[in-house]
């Protein structure tokens, strides 16, 4: 996650994704929250790799946080009751799930052993509003 003009973004290849814009739409248009299986995210974002000790160079996986902009004490301190947010996208007529805001939370859930984190789930459609690019 990063900030752009003060916005909370989430950068995934070449596009961005505004969370707020997310955020925004859960609360417009409101849904419940369900729960996601972490050890799923865990395996897809390779967040088991992400090491608080880590001083080497700075790596990032093709899928999930690079670790130089990760911030284990920040995850740890996280609020584990607000849902993560999490978009649908297509690839090649294919639903695929990409985890648009709660990489820190999903950690967090990874080293505290709980199975599920609560979850905001966005459709197609919604997804493709909040994507910049």
């Amino acid at each position: 996650m990063t900030e752009t003009n003060a916005r909370q973004t989430f950068r995934y290849g070449a596009w961005v994704f505004d969370i707020d814009k997310a955020l925004e739409i859960v609360e417009a248009t409101p849904r419940g929250s369900e729960l996601t299986r972490v050890a799923d995210w865990v395996s897809a974002y390779h967040l088991d790799l992400l090491r608080p000790d880590h001083d080497g160079q700075p790596w990032s996986p093709i899928f999930g946080p690079d670790q130089s902009y990760f911030n284990v004490d920040h995850a740890m301190q996280t609020d584990l009751g607000t849902p993560v947010v999490i978009g649908l996208m297509e690839f090649d007529g294919k639903p695929a799930q990409l985890l648009i805001d709660g990489t820190h939370r999903m950690y967090r859930t990874m080293m505290t052993g709980a199975d599920t984190l609560p979850a905001y789930f966005l459709t197609v459609a919604e997804t493709a509003q909040i994507r910049e690019r």
